[in-house]
């Protein structure tokens, strides 16, 4: 599960899945059942999105991860860490922001991070949309008492996050350590 909020110039959502290594997401894609072809044109757009950390004109990015989206390997343990090395790499910059969502944030007895994986974006006319994975297939919300109540969802999500200082010593940590 990953959650982001991104303000920037367009509307392409960047989200957790944007920064995941190719070889994680044809693991995952092809895990699904998909077909080769399919997954490779999933995995190019996705190496697209990843762009968007790099290119001149940075936007502002929050991510809030599942913590239990760190711990688990997809693939090997070494694609595990060189994903944790990239994601600490990206955490280092000035506009973007990780926080992670602990595995006891349900033990209050209620967690709306359970949803899955979910992208608030802000225009620069600061019109708000959001873009939703569900398995394979993706969503763009529009409808602006939608997009309300999952921005409601996602300040719900943040607050239960850990603080913003504490997540990076967190993945540096796991990506460090042997398992």
């Amino acid at each position: 599960m990953g959650i982001a909020m991104a303000r920037e110039e367009n509307k392409e959502p960047v989200g957790p899945a944007a920064r995941m290594a190719a070889a994680v997401a044809k693991r995952m894609r092809l895990s699904k059942g998909m077909t080769q072809e399919r997954v490779e044109e999933l995995v190019v757009a996705r190496m697209a999105r990843k762009a968007l950390f790099d290119r001149k004109v940075v936007c502002e990015i929050e991510l809030i991860l599942d913590e239990s989206v760190l711990r688990r390997p997809i693939g090997s343990e070494e694609v595990l860490r060189e994903q944790l090395v990239y994601l600490a790499e990206c955490a280092r910059r000035r506009n973007v922001n990780l926080q992670v969502l602990p595995l006891d944030a349900g033990l209050s007895g209620e967690y709306v991070g359970d949803h899955g994986m979910m992208n608030v974006v802000e225009t620069p006319d600061h019109d708000r949309l959001v873009y939703l994975e569900i398995q394979d297939e993706s969503l763009l919300i529009t409808d602006r008492p939608k997009v309300s109540r999952y921005t409601q969802r996602y300040v719900k999500i943040r607050a239960l996050a850990l603080d913003p200082r504490t997540p990076l010593g967190l993945v540096e940590r796991l990506a460090g350590a042997p398992r």
